[in-house]
């Protein structure tokens, strides 16, 4: 009787060591359990590091580039039915200045998106980015109805339309520089080349518009056109949304939105570790809940005197030979009307124009990808110091032949203008192309932090586009 008591107390001593060791088991468990939390945390970033060291791969980049073909893709396309517009709309000749003045008053939202930024902290460039889509999308769809409405005798409609464009387009030179900085640097090239490419593509279009016909009998209209454009910008779209991952994550919430049952067994199918990993990341969320502040004010957008930042000279000359070169390329499309005009016929003005904006976009993508990088040759990496000065000669020679089309008339035949002019407007975008590329990757090995990386690369976005 008396041996009981220690006999319960022993039994509940080893009951309660059993109870301890399964404790200690499942937090074994749990704790190995967490590791793939942090491996799923930081696979993306483990995955940039290696291709920063072993470069990215065809498919990466074809995606970057097709990104950077989205950049001020509604812009280009209007600019590419410029011959047609210029024969067809009251404006006549005039229109491409007027075109010039709409896209440039699209700057608002650059300013407007500064401002926003400076007063509220970062902006997620990507939430913006995916915005841009829908709404370039719908401005197309608007385009393709109402091109050619007058109203007072006036292409108010296209105008109006024009100044939404710009303003995508000068938003997209802040945000996709933004964006790319997240990923290795062969991505920032790929999107510079693609920027150039997208007008290649839209110009490559027009020419097969009207190739080899008259002005008046295109192979097909404007309002063709601009549809055409729209499901490339449909496309633009998808191709964003792979870039970022998030293209999974939408198809499965589609597919919920017909069928709860579907999005589950589609979601299973994409991610079968998708529950357990969404747990696993909030319980690591919720064990750092202390440090929530102190990491808040580290993600915090740096400003112009942040840590990390280069030296404020070097800030101040990418800034200047952004805001340049941008001022020197916005200024050329009001300019070549005026330069097609020297000869008499409208064909002839038409093609020679048309020619002169094909080898725009040759030269410019030419000129990004040769663009310098830090693993280049000494030869190439002096390219940029020869593109500083043949883009003010070649600008200069385009100015006066504007301003004095009988020189033009006199001097060359239609047949040798039209080699000379085009060939002389792909030496400025070449150089243009690649001052623009080499000053972006430059200004980003300048600092090891990504959020002064994406800072610096919106500031000269937005002083570019202040240029131009």
């Amino acid at each position: 009787a008396a041996k009981a008591p220690l006999i319960c107390a022993m039994g509940e001593q080893t009951s309660l060591t059993r109870r301890q060791r399964f404790i200690d088991r499942q937090k074994k468990f749990h704790r190995g359990s967490s590791y793939l939390a942090k491996a799923q945390a930081h696979e993306n970033h483990h995955r940039h590091h290696e291709e920063e060291k072993d470069g990215i791969g065809f498919s990466m980049t074809l995606l970057f580039t097709a990104f950077g073909m989205s950049s001020w893709w509604v812009g280009n396309a209007i600019f590419a039915q410029l011959p047609l517009l210029v024969e067809g709309l009251p404006e006549g000749r005039a229109l491409g200045t007027q075109l010039s003045m709409m896209v440039q008053a699209g700057n608002i939202f650059s300013i407007s998106y500064k401002i926003l930024e400076h007063h509220s902290g970062a902006i997620d460039a990507g939430i913006v980015v995916n915005g841009m889509h829908q709404s370039s999308l719908f401005i197309l769809m608007l385009l393709a109805v109402f091109w050619d409405q007058e109203v007072g005798g006036a292409s108010i409609c296209l105008l109006g339309l024009a100044v939404l464009a710009g303003g995508l387009g000068c938003l997209s030179d802040l945000t996709y520089w933004s964006l790319v900085m997240r990923h290795p640097p062969p991505c920032t090239k790929a999107v510079g080349v693609g920027m150039s490419m997208g007008n290649l593509v839209v110009l490559g279009l027009s020419l097969i518009q009207v190739s080899g016909r008259e002005v008046e009998n295109p192979r097909f209209g404007v309002t063709t056109f601009f549809v055409i454009a729209a499901f490339f910008q449909l496309f633009w779209g998808l191709d964003t949304l792979i870039i970022q991952d998030k293209l999974a994550p939408a198809v499965v919430w589609a597919a919920g939105m017909v069928s709860e049952s579907l999005g589950k067994r589609l979601l299973d199918w994409i991610n079968p570790m998708h529950e357990k990993a969404v747990a696993l990341l909030r319980a690591e969320e919720d064990s750092h809940e202390t440090g929530d502040g102190l990491e808040k004010e580290e993600k915090e957008h740096p400003g112009p005197q942040a840590e990390g930042l280069p030296n404020r000279t070097w800030i101040l000359f990418f800034e200047t030979v952004n805001f340049l070169t941008y001022a020197a390329t916005y200024t050329l499309p009001s300019v070549l009307p005026f330069v097609a005009s020297a000869y008499p016929g409208k064909s002839q003005q038409c093609h020679l124009l048309l020619n002169m904006m094909i080898l725009q976009s040759i030269g410019d993508v030419s000129g990004r990808m040769l663009a310098p990088t830090s693993k280049s040759g000494p030869l190439q990496k002096k390219l940029p110091l020869l593109g500083g000065i043949v883009l003010p000669t070649c600008f200069a020679c385009l100015v006066l032949a504007a301003v004095d089309t009988d020189l033009v008339f006199g001097c060359f035949s239609y047949e040798s203008a039209s080699i000379f002019l085009p060939l002389l407007v792909m030496c400025f975008f070449f150089s243009r192309g690649m001052l623009v590329s080499a000053v972006f990757l430059q200004a980003r090995g300048l600092t090891s932090s990504r959020e002064a990386a994406e800072h610096l690369a919106s500031t000269m976005g937005f002083c570019g586009q202040m240029g131009a």
